[in-house]
């Protein structure tokens, strides 16, 4: 279950719960932050580190059905280590996600928004 526990976290299964039950209406496109000024790593990078979390959450509301990937990193700290990445996820039904995930970032950011096409739902795991 490694990358996998805020499956468990409160707030996320409440916010199963809005987006399985309509409330949001269909859900079109998901993205995440999770930023950081964390320590300098030398071997492990973030998209390893960070995206994984954040990764099992989207699979969950959108479903496993995923047709393509594509990830973008650069390394500012660490030779060849990447520091920031973006990662785009595109859904066999047409429906998508982002994930930013940075230690390079002035301000501390653990947020997953969900975009309905009829409303919105954010789940902040910094508030609780």
């Amino acid at each position: 279950m490694v990358g996998h526990l805020l499956q468990y976290h409160p707030g996320f299964e409440k916010l199963k719960q809005i987006c399985q039950a309509g409330t949001l209406g269909w859900v079109q496109y998901v993205y995440s932050h999770r930023l950081n000024l964390g320590k300098i790593r030398t071997e492990e990078n973030i998209l390893w580190s960070f995206a994984p979390h954040d990764i099992s959450l989207i699979l969950v509301l959108l479903g496993d059905d995923v047709e393509t990937v594509s990830a973008t990193g650069h390394s500012y700290l660490s030779h060849d280590v990447p520091d920031v990445t973006t990662t785009h996820i595109q859904f066999a039904d047409s429906r998508a996600a982002h994930v930013f995930v940075s230690w390079l970032h002035p301000f501390k950011e653990q947020r997953l928004v969900v975009v309905g096409d009829e409303s919105m739902a954010v789940f902040d795991d910094l508030r609780g």
